[in-house]
């Protein structure tokens, strides 16, 4: 009908194949609306089986009820584990704020950024791009601080070892004691170590009082300020630092105070060393005589 119409009409084969072409377009266009209907979350919400959507709603609830009490790493495998079953973005979003509070900012930044390519249109976009810059901040100012840490934090102490005179029928020398120099400086070092520890404590108190103001907000219903948390853990990344720093300083003043007096000349040795782990800060030392 169509090829008898369009010689009516005097085009002939040449119209016949235009026609062709837009009606093999129009179904190449139809095809795509359909792929893309078929990939959102709500087509595949619908293609999953009742036991299914019944093991995802299960994983949903327990990853939820971890993250009402804190367990925020087992929120993080139950919500992923709902995602792998039904594809939902929403549980991207909720692994993101997981990891996020349970202070691991570079995997809450990665499943952040998922969220937004798998959402794109996503109604709280302005959100979790507000969360991207704050994060990104807060990443770049904890390199800062454990960049500058590693710079000032003082190196292993070897104190200088006297020789011992061979073995003789005589009874050895006493060894004239040299130690003024390193006797200020042990001085010195005690003083700064000091003072690291005065700045860690102030430090610590103002982190603690910015955490007591994000916890009376949240009782209050507040609005969450998330500068508050970034200034938070900042004061305490360098409460910890000036501890670790200020710890060995003062030990390492303290044992070259020691070594620096006068002694029989037998082998003298200190080692100090920061230590930072495990939810301990300070400092060890070993000093041998």
């Amino acid at each position: 009908m169509i090829s008898s119409l369009m010689r009516s009409v005097g085009c002939g084969r040449k119209c016949s194949r235009i026609a062709g072409s837009r009606i093999a377009g129009w179904m190449t266009g139809a095809a795509m609306v359909l792929a893309v209907v078929l990939s959102s979350p709500r087509a595949q919400a619908m293609q999953l089986t009742s036991t299914q959507k019944q093991e995802m709603k299960q994983h949903y609830e327990k990853a939820t009820r971890a993250y009402d009490v804190q367990k925020y790493a087992e929120a993080v495998d139950e919500y992923q584990k709902a995602y792998e079953i039904g594809g939902d973005p929403a549980m991207l979003y909720n692994v993101a704020q997981s990891y996020r509070l349970n202070d691991q900012l570079g995997e809450a930044l990665r499943f952040y950024r998922r969220y937004l390519q798998r959402s794109p249109n996503a109604r709280n976009r302005e959100d979790v791009e507000r969360k991207i810059a704050d994060l990104d901040k807060v990443v770049e100012e904890r390199r800062k601080v454990a960049a500058a840490a590693a710079a000032a934090a003082p190196p292993a102490v070897v104190a200088p070892v006297a020789p011992v005179p061979p073995p003789s029928s005589e009874t050895p020398a006493p060894v004239e004691g040299g130690g003024g120099g390193q006797r200020i400086a042990g001085i010195v070092l005690a003083s700064v170590g000091a003072a690291g520890l005065i700045a860690a404590a102030v430090t610590g108190k103002m982190a603690g009082d910015k955490a007591d103001e994000l916890t009376k907000a949240s009782m209050n219903g507040g609005t969450f300020d998330p500068a508050v948390e970034s200034s938070g853990k900042t004061l305490n990344t360098v409460a910890i630092v000036s501890a670790v720093v200020g710890g060995a300083a003062a030990i390492t003043g303290a044992v070259l105070i020691v070594l620096s007096g006068g002694s029989p000349a037998e082998e003298r040795r200190a080692l100090v060393s920061p230590l930072i782990g495990g939810g301990i800060t300070g400092a060890t030392a070993v000093i041998r005589f």
